[in-house]
């Protein structure tokens, strides 16, 4: 479906901190397509169909944790949120009991942070980050705690955010980290500086902890050159989370790389369908929830090919995706984007290079 035009029907569920296996029964009054997220919009299940009269039940997999943005005061757990949207009408009901399994932490920007949706609820209009998308690609052996923020580098993240979880990471956890697009911005947070110390501090963190640390470059923006290429404006932060990885021993997926080659495949008119539009807005750094749930089945890909450390818990049945090829004729000068794109330069970034998005999510930066 393109639009789902209800308001979310919610559930709240008393739970304190902790991991759970939720439990979801729709039932439909008419025939429907709908979604079911958690929390602050993790995906538990997109786009599934059900005729009238008859009744699904899903599964999943929920963490409940604190957070502390930066710029905000930590806040606590509120249980679990069950969150259906659909475009026609249902009852839901819902069931948890905690379980023992792994924990993969998320560490990050808005790139890969859980976004909220605006109502009528339409995917190619709402912001989202991968790593909001990736919980429904796993198996229930492992939950997802998203602690990414719109707006965050690492020395905010470590000063912040990550005392949200610190002292709850144990053995057996894993470490998702990913940044570079706010970094960028920042002079002491060099590729090989400041950004290459903190993720090396992450990784020492995580394995200190007995956690599995995985590195991910960050995701490019889709800032095309005349010739079809895209702007090379974080290359040197993919090299470096490279090389840092490997210097501590991490795991390391190179986000950078795929999705470069993904949109640059795509071309400048197509490679719009995953990054959020709104009427005569463009967006060119953060995805929709088309593009966030492409990214998500990237990362997912590269980690079960490379048998990676989180590959034993991803559903290789939901992580397929087909490659979108650019029409002939498709070309900057026809994206939308090439008045602006052409004023921004490889090393100095422009203050406005990215949409700022701080404000939508719950206890964000403003």
């Amino acid at each position: 479906m393109n639009s789902y035009m209800e308001e979310p029907l919610e559930i709240v569920l008393a739970a304190p901190e902790g991991n759970y296996e939720v439990t979801v029964d729709i039932k439909a009054h008419e025939d429907t397509s709908f979604c079911i997220f958690a929390q602050h919009r993790s995906f538990a299940a997109r786009d599934e169909y059900i005729k009238s009269g008859e009744t699904r039940s899903f599964t999943f997999v929920v963490n409940v944790c604190g957070r502390n943005f930066y710029g905000d005061k930590y806040r606590d757990a509120e249980g679990i949120k069950i969150q259906v949207v659909c475009d026609g009408s249902v009852t839901a009901t819902a069931a948890a009991s905690p379980v023992e399994v792994p924990t993969v932490y998320i560490c990050g920007d808005s790139t890969v942070t859980d976004q909220p949706a605006e109502y009528p609820y339409i995917p190619s209009e709402t912001f989202c980050g991968w790593g909001q998308a990736f919980p429904m690609l796993t198996r229930n052996t492992v939950a997802v705690s998203n602690h990414a923020q719109s707006g965050s580098c690492t020395a905010e993240f470590m000063e912040a955010n990550l005392k949200a979880f610190e002292d709850k990471i144990k053995p057996g956890d894993f470490m998702v980290i990913e940044f570079g697009h706010n970094d960028q911005k920042k002079p002491e947070l060099s590729a090989e500086g400041g950004y290459s110390k903190n993720v090396g501090a992450l990784i020492d963190l995580a394995k200190a902890k007995g956690a599995v640390p995985i590195v991910c470059s960050p995701i490019n923006r889709i800032i095309f050159e005349p010739d079809g290429h895209l702007k090379n404006l974080l290359g040197g932060y993919r090299n470096a989370a490279k090389e840092t990885a490997e210097r501590g021993g991490a795991a390391f997926i190179d986000m950078w790389s795929m999705t470069t080659d993904y949109m640059e495949t795509a071309g400048p008119v197509k490679s719009w369908q995953f990054f959020r539009c709104k009427g005569e807005e463009r967006d060119y750094t953060h995805t929709n929830d088309i593009g966030g749930t492409l990214i998500a089945k990237m990362f997912a890909s590269a980690m079960t090919e490379c048998d990676g450390p989180l590959s034993a818990h991803i559903d290789e049945t939901r992580i397929g995706f087909e490659r979108v090829i650019s029409d002939p004729g498709d070309s900057a000068d026809n994206s939308d984007i090439i008045a602006h794109s052409k004023s921004i330069g490889l090393v100095n970034v422009p203050d406005d290079l990215d949409a700022d998005i701080t404000g939508l999510q719950i206890g964000g930066k403003k």
